[in-house]
């Protein structure tokens, strides 16, 4: 039990250390949390993100995972930074047909970048399997809100045809995790 314990434990410090590097660049989401609406089929996370710094702005990658049922595609993305995207760039990524950015409100949450997918024909949806690729400037991963509300997916062609409006959790919660983790090791320390 000691040795499963300190597996754990030296497992949870070294996803916390890899996560403290990757979060200086980068920010993961993971969208497993249904807003509203129908729930998508297959096993979540359903989407995952991926925001990235980079000169003048953010790349913003975004996966409709290959575990979602065959058909369901991402027609819209949602995203709350703490100021305004001052331009963007989808140009080469075949699902974006637009970028709106603005204040605006979407299933009673409050969102300022709008993301639009091609919806027809359905070889350019946005499918399981398929990654998103686009460019938001005048803004950095320290200013994304990062809160459990601040990014949303809308997922259409789900069982029971209505789609689904799907969150996901803060990032935080991570690192929430690996700090208890090494609250776990301390206290082992201290009585051997």
């Amino acid at each position: 039990m000691k040795n499963l314990l300190k597996r754990w434990i030296v497992m949870g410090v070294l996803g916390l250390a890899a996560l403290s590097q990757a979060s200086a660049t980068s920010i993961l989401f993971v969208f497993n949390t249904v807003h509203s609406g129908d729930t998508p089929g297959g096993p979540a996370p359903w989407v995952t993100m991926t925001i990235t710094d980079i000169s003048g702005g953010v790349q913003v990658s975004l996966t409709n995972n290959a575990t979602n049922t065959a058909g369901q595609f991402i027609s819209e993305l949602n995203l709350l930074f703490d100021m305004l995207p001052t331009g963007s760039n989808f140009s080469g990524d075949p699902y974006v047909q637009s970028i709106s950015l603005g204040s605006y409100t979407d299933a009673s949450l409050s969102f300022n970048v709008e993301v639009r997918f091609k919806n027809a024909p359905p070889t350019a949806r946005l499918l399981p399997g398929d990654t998103s690729t686009f460019k938001l400037f005048g803004v950095s991963t320290s200013d994304f809100a990062g809160l459990n509300d601040s990014a949303m997916v809308h997922i259409q062609g789900l069982p029971l045809g209505e789609s689904g409006k799907i969150i996901a959790p803060e990032p935080g919660s991570l690192i929430a995790i690996g700090t208890g983790l090494i609250s776990l090791l301390g206290l082992r320390r201290r009585k051997k």
